[in-house]
């Protein structure tokens, strides 16, 4: 197959092509090539197999268009020259190959910067580039730069070729599957990573309606413990292959929570927010598993949006000024991510059980997971604003898509219950005390 780096005479461009062993051109050819790469240019039609750098998405990245896009999903930007807290991150389909500042970041803010930087190339919908962020000691990353055409050296080019071309080895395959109409006994099974969480709770005295500090009676650290704010709590259970799995040692976790709460007079409560400014989630753990921007994208559509229809309306909008957005992971580490857009799902053991069975299989057959309804910017403000009106009816189709997986015979028992509340226009309950929810016996403990 023929691979062309489309550039605008740049030296980098030559580099990377020369990394890649293939063919630079500053125009268009007079015919396609099987692959173009488009490093910074908008010129002519796409590739005939893959486009990297899709035409419409490279035309996104004027200023006016960028401050518009990351506006809408609530990230900060402008531009900011200069400053000492920069950082740019350099992506190539979800994976970070390189990072470069003059500055020296601690853990926790180089996790933030990674976040943002990942989510503002999501967002425009590139497959490769680079992202200029600053990173300040308090408050929100700003992004100040996104180019489909980075300043590359010679070492930087051959990081970037070497993952563009397990990118196209990839997007080649799955086309080929594509064709033949996706055979289901030619896809894998799916099962070889682990799923974890750490969904949030809080605590809620029912005489006086006032927040009770998780940090009472859990530690910062263990398998039951406080986030770093110390109101909030969280169950930490193990990684598990398997969904079910996962759902018990979560139950078993709460009853150990139940355990150090044994007064009537205090509520355990999930959700989005229970308390004003304090909104909280239901983050899902992949180990063992490449991250890349169809996964994202898959998460977004075929996990989030049935949660989504089933989470409570309006505190789900006032979590969503602060958190839950759409693409918002986290890096852990190699192979391991936290997908982090959901509420905290906590609410029920059926809607826990289906949250992680859908999961597993979104995770598994993200690369056969077509839609992408959050390409359209009005999708994006429907969920911002909480409309489930406008994403019922989509939801037939992902449900479609999702039923023709392997492994959804497998887990599919335990997502039924999740389509039926979708179904009955259900939402989850908040206000409910989770050992009640789980069936937890507090006088037995």
């Amino acid at each position: 197959m023929s691979l062309l780096v489309l550039h605008r005479n740049r030296l980098s461009a030559r580099r990377l092509a020369k990394a890649l062993q293939c063919e630079e051109e500053t125009t268009f050819p007079e015919s396609p090539p099987d692959i173009l790469l488009r490093f910074g240019s908008s010129q002519g039609e796409e590739g005939r197999l893959l486009t990297i750098n899709k035409r419409q998405n490279i035309l996104g990245l004027r200023h006016k268009n960028l401050a518009s896009l990351y506006k809408l999903h609530r990230l900060p930007f402008g531009t900011q020259a200069g400053d000492s807290r920069e950082i740019t991150i350099h992506i190539v389909d979800g994976q970070i190959i390189a990072t470069q500042s003059a500055k020296q970041f601690s853990k926790y803010e180089r996790q933030r910067a990674l976040a943002a930087a990942l989510r503002a190339l999501y967002l425009t919908g590139l497959d490769l580039g680079a992202v200029k962020l600053i990173v300040p000691p308090r408050g929100r990353v700003k992004i100040t730069k996104v180019t489909s055409a980075p300043n590359l050296t010679p070492a930087l080019a051959k990081a970037y070729a070497e993952a563009i071309t397990q990118y196209i080895a990839k997007k080649t395959t799955t086309s080929l599957i594509d064709e033949s109409r996706r055979s289901l006994a030619i896809l894998p099974s799916g099962k070889n990573f682990l799923l974890g969480a750490d969904p949030e709770f809080m605590i809620k005295n029912i005489r006086t309606d006032k927040l009770i500090p998780a940090s009472r009676f859990f530690p910062l650290q263990g398998t039951v413990g406080c986030d770093n704010r110390r109101s909030i709590g969280e169950l930490r259970p193990a990684p598990k292959s398997s969904p079910y799995e996962l759902t018990e040692s979560i139950r078993s976790l709460l009853g150990k929570a139940s355990s150090k709460v044994k007064s009537k007079r205090f509520r355990l409560l999930a959700g989005s927010q229970p308390f004003r400014h304090f909104p909280i989630g239901g983050h899902i753990h992949f180990g063992g598993i490449g991250l890349s921007f169809q996964l994202m994208r898959a998460l977004d559509n075929y996990l989030l949006i049935p949660l989504f229809l089933v989470e409570y309306k309006s505190t789900a909008i006032k979590r969503r000024r602060y958190y839950g957005y759409l693409g918002d992971i986290r890096i852990k580490g190699p192979g391991r991510f936290e997908y982090r857009s959901p509420g905290s799902w906590l609410v029920s053991p059926k809607i826990t059980l289906a949250a992680l069975s859908l999961a597993k299989i979104v995770a598994a057959y993200a690369d056969y997971l077509p839609q992408d309804y959050f390409s359209n910017p009005e999708a994006c403000r429907a969920f911002y604003r909480g409309d489930k009106d406008f994403f019922r009816p989509l939801c037939q189709q992902l449900r479609k898509d999702l039923e023709k997986t392997p492994l959804y015979g497998e887990l599919s028992s335990s997502i039924t219950p999740l389509w039926e509340m979708i179904d009955q226009s259900q939402e989850w309950v908040e206000d409910i005390d989770l050992r009640e929810s789980w069936l937890i016996d507090q006088d037995s403990q």
